[in-house]
């Protein structure tokens, strides 16, 4: 019942003793032995009830549900959150105690019965009959009405003597007017086959044996003599009649921590101490820690002989270890194994039994001492007396520094254990106060918390300390419900990952992280652990106090300087079919033993690649225990969402935040200073080589954009790839900047790159950049750009500075180098006449102040026009989320698209903008009675990308459509909404790779918000859109076949024939089998229907267009509709229904059009980036190039690197029926 919360039972007792838990296991066995899903669960804070439970319930995890510890909101929580992740059918809840036995003696907090009020549920009472005769009716009345808002479904009275005494009972119970609504449900006989022996904490531990063959005699008793339909029924009355508008269980709205950034970031593996010895855990608690984004590794200090590979932490919970001493004495490497994990920073969290475990010595208390893990200071011996109750704890100073806690924090847990902490002598390590309250623990230099005894009288509890931190290992009696404590499990991983070990082959990754652990906290006032970086990249030069002393893990085979000498030995590296340009220093990256490494996949010149460190790390053996973190931003926005990335990933989440309000705030005061002043924003162009000419791409237009400048070239737009270009395209720019930053140069060593390569082109001098007195041609130090990390706000406050020399900004950094050529025209020796530039500095801001700061519009502007103002896109409501799937972020301005029976959503505005799950899929072939199933299981759909791209762009409002196996994916805005797209991307279905689409031909010009459709399988007609200024009504055409695109019909706003300039509109292609020349409804056809325009806003007329009478007045037709037309809009859907077009799009053999063209763009693609040969994500095989087989003759085989493939689709049958009445 994953849709809604199932029906739901109390079984509950008159005291302890009367056989509720025998009873309540075997309901629970026989309702799922007929087939039903028990959910089972259990008042209070008990261990071992539990795992009889799951045993019954065929290993469905019982969960605890405490009231006095976990609140309201919290049991609500978790009951509705576990019943729906086992998909139960029905919950049954066993009661502790008596029915209204709890925390006190006047009120009904921690009972059965405040569970059984919150949960609307019915109650089932047991009671003791076997020495009862009429006085069990006045014992059901004393219970049924005590409470008026508890609903007593029935009763089972157990340990009947016979059918007579039965008989007995049932007519005392019918007999009073008092008691004759309640109904037996049950009378069972004694047996001893069916007793539960108990332990000193309880029932014994469910062995395998003994206790199924007990719950299988329950389970045939209960068949025998309880009537469970007439349970069952009664539960669902009751269920049906709370779930009434009027009462409704109200279930509480909790933050939610299984979010979808904790899952993207490296696991946390937590070693679990499971077996007999260890088994004390509350469920919710493992599932706290996963949420975290922990990963539960179990192990057993009993037989596993070490702990498992790969761990940063352990959680050693309690159990029964004085009953398997002499095995865990015997079992020597397990303790050696702890006790190095510990000794070496490992993160220990130990809860009673695990902190005997990390004892010195266990005394049994039957003259048996055994040898521990010796960690901790003293030992433990077993005694007679009870230590039991709920205790408020507070962390000790020591364990709130290791967590990151809040010093007054009160965190809800018990206690419950026989043993104590002793000397070696075995007297107690306690020390008592005056008072006789604890006062600390001999030897014990930190305690862990400060605890106090929830009592029930009025006087006020003293605190007394409790437990040992030492180093990371933390150790105590107190069982913590982290569900009752929700930062705990959180603080627990973060610690853990503050102590794992990393390694960094990314320069920007080591610039952020230095930049996270410098960045002051004085709340917390904890310090940071920067020696958790173990090695760096050769490229890793910033900052100088992080890397200085840590060993360097990669070599450049690169050796020139020059841009021209690079360029040739890259070629020539490439030309070798050597595809990784860096070693990697394999003994040293062994040595370092990383947890996580930080990687890169942009550019195989700057740092290692991705695909090479997985080899790597492979080739010495710790793939498996490594995870990797690859870091691409493309945009500022990208950086900033990458600082709160990275501060999580070392446990810092905190600081991440203070850094990144602290940039944001920067950001927000250039934009101010600008928007205050208005100054004309000039035309600027960015190159990041000369020789080649690249002109800089990513975030480097992102931040002449946000210095207060405009692209000089109109592909130009945050996050696109840099680009190769011809000079005459500079040239036609007319840039009134020039801004130069040759990567992994100075800014002299970029000043003698434009004296060699770019003085001597033609036209250069006459650049207006080059016209002002002095030239407004700047030459920067690399690294002030060239890395997507912090340093990029200052490179946008000094980039302002130089583009509004007027205004001045708070620049943060002024050490960094940017020359100005200042000679005078066609001068020789031009790089010595660059000199610094002086920049006007205003008052810096102290970037602390951000009580007041406001999101910044740049992350949050929507990019659907409308006349009106646009309002924000509503969040579909889902009732409830199957815990086999997941639910896409609230999304708008995305693409849904159907293939092989599934639903795709493509990219779009989300929130938050760093979210990186571009595709998300629904299977709706599932039927349900030959009808679709409503129920929509949405799973995120990971992709990769092919080698040495940096794909999927993040979009919205974008074109795309599926052609076979291929997803199209055109223009539309970038992730942070400010500027259009013109690139093509490509993504294989059946594996799951993207790919850039190169084309030939003059693309659409970029623009947000186009339609695209697919006609007659081998070409894709792009129509309208708008750039922010300007709406678009031309029609480019992109051929498959060729991959080249032509306009069909050009921009015009006054062509009468055509439609008017307009964007979020519908397009759909109307196939058609008849070619009738004088008959338009014979053709193909592209519908355009509504969008804006902006003149008349809101649109809803309707245009035909034929390819086929391109560059024709014939080409356009308005259709005039009739009926019910529908009113104006903009930003809707269209789709094609019963078209009774027949097209076999799965019907793919070796040779058709879709396989060889793919294969040919591939193809192109690889022989444009020089490469000798590529990997084909289709199949996974490497395949040559023609740089490769230049020099070879044809096989004559028709290989698929050919660039010929064979035409052989199969023409769908098209059937036009035009019908326009609406």
């Amino acid at each position: 019942m994953a849709g809604q919360l199932p029906h739901v039972l109390v079984i509950s007792g008159v005291s302890s003793g009367v056989g509720k838990t025998s009873i309540a296991i075997g309901i629970m066995a026989s309702l799922t032995h007929r087939g039903m899903r028990v959910q089972p669960f259990k008042v209070g804070p008990d261990f071992l009830d539990p795992m009889h439970h799951s045993l019954a319930c065929g290993g469905i995890p019982s969960v605890n549900l405490d009231g006095a510890m976990m609140g309201r909101d919290g049991v609500l929580e978790s009951f509705s959150r576990n019943c729906r992740a086992s998909e139960a059918d029905i919950a049954i809840v066993e009661g502790c105690m008596g029915l209204f036995d709890g925390r006190d003696g006047h009120s009904d907090c921690g009972s059965t019965a405040e569970i059984a009020k919150w949960l609307h549920a019915p109650v089932v009472l047991v009671v003791d009959a076997w020495c009862l005769g009429r006085t069990a009716a006045a014992i059901v009345h004393g219970y049924a009405s005590f409470d008026p808002d508890i609903r007593l479904a029935g009763v089972i009275l157990n340990k009947i003597g016979g059918e007579s005494h039965a008989q007995w009972l049932r007519d005392a119970i019918s007999s009073s007017v008092l008691t004759k609504g309640v109904l037996v449900l049950g009378c069972l006989p004694k047996s001893v086959a069916v007793v539960m022996p108990e332990r000193h904490l309880g029932l014994h531990l469910p062995s395998s044996e003994t206790h199924t063959t007990i719950q299988h005699h329950i389970r045939l008793l209960i068949d025998a003599h309880v009537d469970l339909d007439t349970l069952v029924s009664r539960m669902e009355d009751a269920d049906s009649a709370v779930r009434a508008p009027t009462s409704a269980l109200s279930l509480p709205v909790l933050p939610d921590t299984l979010n979808r950034d904790l899952s993207r970031l490296p696991p946390v593996r937590f070693g679990v101490a499971k077996d007999d010895a260890f088994c004390f855990y509350y469920h919710d608690n493992l599932r706290h820690l996963e949420a975290a984004g922990a990963t539960i590794v179990f192990f057993s200090p009993l037989h596993d002989t070490t702990l498992p590979s790969g761990l940063h932490g352990i959680y050693l919970g309690g159990g029964y270890p004085e009953l398997h001493g002499s095995i865990l004495e015997a079992n020597k490497s397990m303790r050696a194994s702890v006790h190095a994990f510990a000794s070496g920073g490992g993160l220990v969290y130990a809860e009673c039994g695990g902190l005997m475990y990390l004892a010195n010595t266990l005394h049994d208390g039957h003259e048996g001492s055994f040898a521990m893990a010796g960690l901790l200071p003293f030992d433990v011996t077993m005694t007679p007396r009870m230590v039991m109750g709920y205790i408020n704890a507070s962390p000790s100073p020591a364990l709130a520094s290791l967590l990151r806690l809040p010093i007054n924090l009160v965190l809800k847990c018990q206690q419950f254990h026989f043993s104590e902490a002793t000397n070696d002598v075995g007297k107690p390590v306690e020390q008592l106060g005056p008072t006789g309250v604890g006062i600390g623990w001999t030897g014990v230099a930190h305690p862990a918390f400060h605890t106090t005894i929830v009592r029930s009288s009025s006087h006020t509890p003293q605190s007394s300390p409790e437990g040992i931190v030492q180093a990371s290992t933390i150790a105590t009696y107190c069982h913590v419900h982290f569900g009752a404590t929700p930062e705990m499990a959180p603080a627990l991983v973060a610690a853990a990952r503050r102590h794992m070990r990393y390694v960094s082959f990314e320069a920007t990754a080591t610039e952020t992280l230095g930049a996270i652990w410098t960045t002051k906290d004085d709340e917390d006032g904890y310090t940071t652990n920067p020696s958790v970086l173990r090695g760096i990249s050769e490229f890793c030069t910033s900052p100088a106090w992080l890397v200085r002393s840590l060993p360097k893990l990669t070599l450049s085979l690169i050796t020139a300087t020059t841009s021209q000498e690079i360029e040739r030995q890259v070629q020539e590296l490439h030309a070798t079919g050597l595809r990784d340009l860096h070693t990697i220093d394999t003994v040293s990256l062994q040595m370092s033993k990383p947890d996580v490494v930080f990687t890169q996949e942009a550019c195989d010149r700057c740092a290692v690649t991705d695909s090479a460190l997985l080899r790597a790390l492979d080739a010495v053996g710790l793939a498996d225990v490594t995870s990797t973190v690859l870091c691409r931003p493309l945009t500022v926005n990208d950086m900033l969402s990458q600082v709160l990335r990275l501060a999580a990933v070392v446990g810092e989440s905190r600081r991440g935040c203070i850094l990144h309000a602290a940039l944001t705030r920067r950001l927000q005061v250039v934009r101010d200073l600008i928007d205050a002043e208005n100054p004309t924003k000039p035309r600027v162009l960015g190159l990041e080589s000369a020789f080649p000419l690249v002109v800089s791409g990513q975030w480097l237009p992102d931040m002449r954009l946000r210095a207060g400048g405009v692209e000089a070239l109109n592909e130009s737009y945050p996050g696109c790839p840099p680009r190769r270009l011809q000079w005459d395209e500079i040239v036609a720019a007319s840039p009134e900047v020039l801004v130069v930053a040759c990567c992994g140069k100075s800014a002299t060593g970029s000043a003698k790159e434009v004296e060699e390569h770019l003085a001597i082109l033609p036209g250069f001098w006459d650049l207006p950049a080059m016209q002002t007195s002095p030239p407004r041609l700047y030459v920067v130090d690399h690294d002030l750009s060239s890395r997507p990390g912090p340093q990029l706000v200052d490179g946008i406050e000094i980039l302002a500075a130089l583009l509004h020399p007027t205004i001045e900004f708070p620049c943060q950094s002024l050490h960094k180098v940017v020359l100005q050529f200042v000679g005078p025209q066609r001068c020789l020796n031009m790089a010595e006449y660059f000199v610094p530039v002086n920049i006007k500095v205003g008052t810096k801001i102290d970037a602390t102040q951000l009580e007041t700061l406001e999101p910044s519009p740049i992350a949050t502007s929507p990019r659907t026009l409308s006349p009106i103002q646009s309002l924000p896109a509503p969040t579909i409501a889902t009732s409830q989320a199957p815990p086999s799937g997941a639910f896409p972020l609230a999304v708008s301005a995305h693409v849904l698209l159907s293939w092989n029976h599934k639903l795709l959503l493509l990219s779009g505005d989300t929130s938050p903008l760093d979210d990186a799950t571009n595709l998300w899929e629904a299977d709706v072939s599932l039927a349900n009675d030959g009808a679709p199933s409503s129920l929509l299981v949405w799973r995120p759909a990971p992709c990769t990308a092919v080698y040495g791209e940096a794909v999927p762009t993040r979009r919205s409002n974008h074109a795309a459509v599926v052609w076979g196996d291929i997803l199209v994916a055109f223009g539309g805005w970038d992730a942070c909404g400010l500027h259009p797209l013109a690139d093509l991307e490509l993504l294989d279905l059946t594996t799951r790779c993207w790919t850039h689409g190169s084309t030939v031909g003059r693309p659409p010009s970029p623009r947000g918000n186009p339609s695209m459709v697919l006609a007659s399988n081998r070409v894709l007609l792009v129509f309208g859109g708008w750039n922010g200024r300007d709406r678009f009504n031309d029609v480019v055409q992109l051929d498959l076949t060729s991959w080249s695109w032509s306009t069909l019909s050009a921009h015009d706003e006054l062509h009468p024939a055509s439609p008017s300039p307009r964007t979020d509109h519908t397009a759909i292609w109307w196939p058609s089998h008849s070619k009738n020349e004088h008959d338009r409804s014979g053709d193909d056809i592209m519908v355009v229907f509504g969008g804006s325009d902006k003149h008349q806003g809101p649109l809803n007329d309707v245009w035909a267009y034929d390819p086929s009478r391109a560059g024709t007045v014939d080409a356009w037709e308005q259709w005039i509709c009739t009926g019910e037309v529908p009113p104006p809009r903009t930003s809707h859907a269209a789709i094609l229904a019963d078209s009774h077009e027949i097209e076999d799009m799965d019907d793919e053999d070796d040779n058709d059009d879709l396989a060889s063209e793919r294969y040919r763009l591939l193809h192109r693609v690889a022989c444009a980036r020089g490469y000798r040969q590529y990997v084909d994500p289709g199949s996974g095989y490497t395949v040559f190039t023609a740089l490769y087989l230049k020099d070879r003759a044809c096989c004559g085989y028709k290989c698929r690197h050919c660039p010929w493939g064979h035409k052989n689709v199969k023409k769908g049958v098209k059937n036009p029926n035009p019908n326009l009445e609406w």
